[in-house]
């Protein structure tokens, strides 16, 4: 396996737990600022991710049983999953209707970034910048890349969000009737999973096929080796988040929270 891709996972791995052990410290002792809290973070993935989607890499993740796995996506995928755990995250706990708000306020956010980057493309460069064509030719395809990812990440998040209030509020009741430790409730695994995998495959290839084919011009054999790419990725880090979805909900507890946040306000 390539050192790079170590140093990747165990970065990931420090992340998630302590993006999740803190969203948990602030919800149960601050609720309705854990709303915020989990929507900064939503919000911060998503930008992060858009950012960095500009930039095609290759993950070596070795050989195994005689095969090289070696994987073409763009940077975003290592990361991307975190925005369908978070949004998870805020449905988990403050419902259905919240989630559907820190969907709409990181769609906002998309739309003031590219925004201020057009307005930036507008102002003439100091004569001695000698970065300014690589500037703006990064730029250029990161708004392209955003506008595409508009489509995906509404598409994409509007049915991660149904889906998985959908999965709980028929599980619930096994759910509940579950007699083990919370961690292990393969109920709480099953719509954090499923949901994940779904969202992120279908992300995948509405936001790529836009992204490079339809605005960037690849060509479509390119393009089909990146939504495979991206598909394995994400799909992959998607599934193998859960377990931080589980101790989540596990730390969490089953606490009615609205009825805190009405106490706060």
């Amino acid at each position: 396996m390539d050192f790079s891709v170590l140093y990747i996972i165990i970065f990931w791995l420090i992340t998630m737990t302590a993006v999740t052990l803190v969203s948990v410290r602030i919800i149960k002792k601050y609720p309705v600022y854990g709303f915020v809290a989990l929507t900064a973070f939503y919000v911060t993935y998503l930008l992060s991710s858009q950012v960095i989607a500009t930039r095609l890499v290759t993950y070596d993740f070795g050989t195994w049983f005689g095969y090289s796995l070696i994987l073409t996506a763009p940077a975003a995928a290592i990361i991307y999953p975190f925005i369908s755990q978070v949004l998870d995250m805020i449905n988990e706990v403050y419902g259905k209707k919240r989630a559907v708000t820190a969907i709409a306020i990181a769609l906002l956010t998309q739309i003031l970034y590219v925004m201020f980057v057009a307005m930036s493309m507008q102002i003439p460069a100091a004569p001695f910048y000698e970065l300014n064509e690589a500037w703006l030719s990064i730029f250029s395809l990161s708004v392209g890349i955003v506008f595409a990812s508009w489509i995906s990440f509404l598409v994409c998040s509007i049915l991660d969000t149904y889906m998985f209030s959908f999965i709980k509020q028929k599980l619930r009741p096994r759910e509940l009737a579950f007699k083990g430790d919370t961690f292990f409730n393969p109920y709480i695994w099953i719509r954090s999973l499923l949901t994940d995998v779904v969202s992120l495959a279908l992300d995948s290839i509405i936001f790529v096929f836009i992204a490079f084919y339809i605005i960037g011009g690849m060509p479509l054999d390119v393009v089909t080796g990146l939504i495979v790419g991206q598909l394995i990725v994400k799909v992959l880090v998607g599934a193998v988040d859960t377990p931080w979805f589980a101790l989540y909900k596990k730390l969490i507890g089953d606490i009615d929270y609205s009825k805190k946040i009405e106490q706060e306000l």
